[in-house]
C-alpha cells in the first residue's frame, strides 16, 4: 500500500510537455488524397510552441538519470492550427470505404502492413521498427514518421536540451534510415524536438533545415488547453493516467466525470483519421518521399493507440506503460494510393515503464 501510494505521488507530476494552447475546432474537415496538391498548412510560416504534456518523475529520485528523472511540466505553447479556418481542399478519401474490419480505420487506412504489400512484422509489444519499415517500403511509396523527441533533460522547460543518451538515440535512428536520398524534417519549436530532428539527419549523414511546424503540436487531441487538463488531474494521478484512460475508453472516476473531463478530449479514432488526412496527406505533395516529424508524447501516445486499434499496451493506469522516446507512428502511402498507419519505435521498445522512472 505504501509503495502504491508513493508511485501515485510521483506519477502525479508527470507529463512530457504541458502547455496553455487553445483547443482546435471540433469540426472535422473533409478527407484528402495524398496525391492531390490541395493547399496545406504552411509549416514554414506558422512556427508554434508545443502544447504537449510533460511526463515526469521526482527529480530527487535520480537527478542525473533522464529515464528516472522527472520532466517538469513548465512548457507553454500557442494556439494549434484550426482546421475550420484552413481545411484541406480535397473532399475525397484515400481508401474510400467505411470498414467494420478492425484492421482498417473508419477512413479506410490499413493497420496491417501486409495489406499494402509491406513485409514487416511487429515486435512482441506491437511496434514496428523505423529502419525495417524504411527498408521494406517500395521505392515509389511515400513515408512519414511521426515520432516523439529523444530523451531530454528535465526541469528546464521549452529550452531543455537532449541528454547524452537522447543525442545517441537520435543518431541511432538516423543510422537506421541511412541512404542517399534527402528527407524532409519538421518539428515543433522546442529545443529538444529541433535537436532530435537535426541529429536524426546527422545520423543519416545529412545536413538539412528543420522546418518548424505548428500542426504537430501536442494538443491536437485536446479540446482545451493542455494546462487545463494538467490543472484538473495534477493531484489525481497526473496526465499520464487520464490520457491513457481516455485513449483506451476507460471510465473516469465519478468526480472527474461530474467536472466534465470527458469533454476535454476529441474522439480518438475520428481525430486520428483527421490527423492523417489534414496534417500528413494534405502536405505530402509539398514534402519529400520520406519525411520525419518530431513532436511530443501527448500527440504520439494517442496516435500509437489509434494506429494499433488499441492493441498496443500503453495503459499507464494499469501497466504503467507510456510512449517511449523516438516512438510514435509511421504513415506509408503506396503509389496506388493505399495508406497504412503503424505504431512505430526508434529504439529497442516502444514504451517507457513509469515504475522504472520511480526507481
Amino acid at each position: 500500500m505504501i509503495c502504491a501510494a508513493f508511485i501515485s505521488v510521483v506519477i502525479a507530476g508527470c507529463g512530457d510537455d504541458s502547455s496553455n494552447s487553445s483547443p482546435t475546432s471540433t469540426t472535422v474537415p473533409e478527407q484528402v488524397t495524398p496525391t492531390d496538391p490541395s493547399t496545406p498548412t504552411d509549416s514554414t510560416t506558422n512556427p508554434t510552441t508545443d502544447p504537449a504534456t510533460n511526463p515526469t518523475t521526482d527529480p530527487a529520485t535520480n537527478p542525473t538519470d533522464p529515464v528516472t528523472n522527472p520532466e517538469t511540466p513548465t512548457d507553454t505553447a500557442t494556439t494549434p492550427t484550426d482546421p475550420v479556418t484552413n481545411p484541406p481542399a480535397d473532399t475525397t478519401t484515400t481508401n474510400p470505404s467505411t470498414p467494420t474490419d478492425p484492421t482498417m480505420t473508419a477512413a479506410g487506412f490499413y493497420r496491417n502492413p501486409a495489406a499494402i504489400g509491406l513485409a514487416v512484422s511487429p515486435d512482441t509489444n506491437g511496434f514496428y521498427d523505423v529502419g525495417e519499415i524504411y527498408k521494406a517500403a517500395p521505392a515509389d511509396a511515400k513515408i512519414v514518421f511521426v515520432l516523439r523527441h529523444a530523451e531530454r533533460e528535465s526541469g528546464l522547460g521549452k529550452e531543455s536540451p537532449l541528454t547524452e543518451v537522447g543525442l545517441q538515440q537520435a543518431l541511432d535512428v538516423g543510422a537506421k534510415l541511412k541512404s542517399d536520398e534527402s528527407f524532409y524534417y519538421g518539428a515543433t519549436d522546442f529545443l529538444r524536438t529541433q535537436t532530435t530532428a537535426a541529429k536524426i539527419a546527422e545520423g543519416r549523414g545529412e545536413t538539412t533545415e528543420v522546418v518548424t511546424m505548428e500542426e504537430i503540436n501536442g494538443g491536437y487531441f485536446l479540446t482545451v488547453p493542455s494546462d487545463s487538463l494538467d490543472a484538473m488531474v495534477s493531484k489525481r494521478g497526473g496526465s499520464f493516467k487520464y490520457v491513457a484512460m481516455w485513449a483506451y475508453e476507460q471510465p473516469f472516476p465519478t468526480l472527474l466525470v461530474n467536472l466534465g473531463l470527458p469533454g476535454y478530449f476529441y474522439d480518438l479514432m475520428e481525430r486520428g483519421d483527421q490527423f492523417v488526412n489534414e496534417v500528413v496527406l494534405a502536405n505530402l505533395p509539398y514534402w519529400k518521399r520520406v519525411n520525419v516529424l518530431i513532436t511530443h508524447d501527448l500527440l504520439t501516445e494517442p496516435l500509437a493507440v489509434y494506429a494499433s486499434n488499441r492493441t498496443v499496451d500503453l495503459k499507464t493506469y494499469e501497466s504503467y506503460r507510456w510512449i517511449n522516446y523516438v516512438a510514435g507512428i509511421t504513415v506509408v502511402v503506396t503509389a496506388d494510393g493505399k495508406v497504412a498507419v503503424l505504431p512505430t519505435r526508434g529504439v529497442e521498445r516502444g514504451f517507457l515503464n513509469t515504475r522504472d522512472m520511480v526507481k
